[in-house]
């Protein structure tokens, strides 16, 4: 069985995080074969919840499946889609299936996924669920009401290294951590120099940090330009390269950041995204 996730951040080891989209619909075959293929190579797998506003399968039911295959887990929870009452369900309902590491969102807005006509939750935010999770593992709801049985979880929340400006990002940061995170993932880093600037800050608190890795193919890059994807911020000069780049090159400047990232030793580790293609995410290594 993996190590969880809280003592392979505090191992010292510099971690490899992947991310899988849960399938649209009930077949799970495909997601339990990258599962397996990927089980060794990575430390922990993050499973989405709702990316983008496009409606998929829960994640608890992929997580349940990582588990049973022996991988760690990170189970993402989206403000988004429930107000606080499911949220705090859900996270009960996680704990009890062996579900311990959560990755609080407060989710990208309808507008952009594939049910516009949905109304968005947004009760509480990713700075107030961290809080709810951290009540719930003291005993009591957010309200105070006692629990019958207590989770322990592993928290974390998501920053963003190429927002511009910046402050306004760190100082959400600086909540999330107060809220109770333990680690941070941030959305994926193009800029070298921006991750730079991000960990200063970051270094200041003892949170661990696994910076984003995206794998961009050229088909992509028109959404990559138009603001398809929120918070993704893809330099010109990047978007310039993948142009017309056979999937070889886009996977060789995946692969160069990640190696990069390692050997600058900025972060505690990488979590690697690559929506649609996550079968290539070996062959960034």
């Amino acid at each position: 069985m993996a190590r969880s996730l809280e003592e392979a951040l505090t191992s010292g080891k510099f971690l490899v995080a992947a991310s899988l989209d849960p399938p649209k619909g009930t077949d799970l075959r495909h997601l339990g074969k990258l599962i397996k293929e990927l089980k060794g190579e990575v430390d922990v797998l993050g499973i989405s919840d709702n990316p983008c506003a496009v409606m998929y399968m829960s994640p608890w039911a992929v997580c349940r499946l990582a588990l049973e295959q022996g991988v760690e887990p990170i189970m993402h929870l989206t403000c988004r889609d429930r107000n606080r009452l499911a949220l705090q369900s859900d996270l009960l309902a996680a704990a009890s299936i062996g579900i311990k590491n959560i990755l609080c969102v407060s989710g990208d807005h309808v507008k952009f996924g594939d049910h516009p006509d949905a109304r968005p939750s947004h009760d509480i935010d990713s700075v107030h669920l961290l809080e709810a999770a951290r009540a719930l593992a003291t005993g009591k709801d957010m309200v105070g009401n006692p629990l019958a049985g207590s989770p322990a979880f592993c928290l974390g929340a998501t920053a963003n290294p190429e927002a511009d400006p910046l402050e306004p990002q760190l100082i959400k940061v600086d909540k999330k951590i107060k809220a109770g995170a333990s680690f941070l993932v941030t959305h994926p880093v193009f800029n070298i120099e921006n991750l730079k600037r991000f960990m200063e800050h970051v270094r200041q608190s003892n949170i661990k940090v696994l910076a984003g890795v995206r794998l961009l193919l050229p088909e992509e890059a028109p959404k990559y330009r138009d603001g398809t994807y929120p918070g993704l911020f893809v330099p010109d000069d990047v978007l310039e390269e993948i142009d017309g780049a056979d999937t070889g090159t886009c996977v060789e400047i995946a692969g160069s950041l990640l190696k990069e990232i390692k050997s600058a030793n900025l972060c505690d580790g990488i979590h690697i995204t690559a929506p649609g293609h996550e079968e290539m995410i070996l062959d960034l290594f």
